[in-house]
């Protein structure tokens, strides 16, 4: 009976440790498939994410390690992307490669913030309000590509051997070298890509780079599309009580630089809309 009950238990000692072989060999599997996928899948197997759950500017480093930046700071990687200097002598150090595979990093810009990044190729982004920017810490392979949910303003180092590509959802731009700017919000009904300088000059319209320098020219623009970019630039929802309003055009050169409220009653002065205002909302109707 002792041996009976001694080799029962040798047994089940046996299976565990099999189990724990498994259990370990599936998480090293996984461990392991994770580090070798792209960044479109690397996007597509992240969880959801709430860009505005926090209210401030937040760097995810490839170990999960969320850091709170400071949005007047401008982040840079060292070329090696193994050190993130993020301003004020904040200094962070990761591991670049793992398995000589690329780990990815993201930047979660809310409503109401702005930042800029340098990559570790020297490509400098500037990155609206309400965006994500994903990209690997070092380029390898043959592209160079970052993925991004909102609007930034990329100045990209020129390397004719390696394509810079700036993926979506839906649509893949390459470049080999320019300045231009990619608006992608989940809510707009498309993106757009407006060329600065660059080898291809499509339609260069300052428009599109003037938040950059703290500004939002207007021509013939529809007040819904207006109240929309005001909106997530200071992270205040201004809503539209009449349908002909929301269509009503206006041109002209706004300040961001000023308070929004300023913002509105100057948008107000060329027309009969009434304003009514509180802390987080703002109200237009006729």
């Amino acid at each position: 009976n002792f041996d009976k009950q001694r080799r029962i238990k040798n047994t089940y000692l046996i299976l565990a440790a099999a189990a724990s072989f498994a259990l370990i060999f599936g998480l090293f599997q996984f461990s392991f498939q994770q580090k070798e996928q792209s960044l479109q899948n690397f996007v597509s197997d992240s969880p959801a994410v709430d860009i505005n759950s926090s209210d401030k500017v937040t760097i995810v480093l490839g170990e999960g390690e969320n850091i709170v930046i400071d949005e007047s700071s401008t982040v840079e990687y060292s070329s090696n992307g193994s050190n993130v200097k993020m301003g004020k002598g904040k200094s962070y150090d990761q591991n670049a490669l793992i398995d000589k595979k690329p780990i990815f990093n993201t930047i979660l810009v809310p409503y109401g913030k702005r930042t800029d990044v340098m990559l570790s190729d020297g490509t400098h982004v500037w990155i609206n309000s309400g965006s994500r920017l994903v990209y690997p810490a070092i380029f390898k392979g043959k592209n160079r590509e970052v993925y991004l949910e909102g609007e930034a303003i990329f100045e990209v180092t020129h390397n004719a051997d390696k394509p810079f590509k700036v993926l979506s959802e839906n649509q893949e731009i390459e470049v080999l070298g320019t300045v231009f700017n990619v608006s992608n919000y989940p809510e707009d009904e498309q993106m757009t890509t407006v060329l600065k300088s660059g080898s291809i000059k499509l339609i260069y319209n300052n428009d599109y780079f003037g938040w950059r320098e703290g500004y939002l020219s207007l021509k013939q623009q529809p007040l819904d599309y207006i109240a929309s970019r005001l909106s997530r630039y200071y992270n205040v929802e201004i809503m539209i009580f009449d349908e002909k309003l929301s269509k009503e055009t206006f041109s002209g050169k706004l300040d961001l630089k000023e308070d929004i409220h300023k913002v509105i009653d100057i948008i107000s002065e060329t027309t009969q809309m009434k304003i009514i205002k509180d802390k987080d909302n703002i109200i237009l109707t006729n």
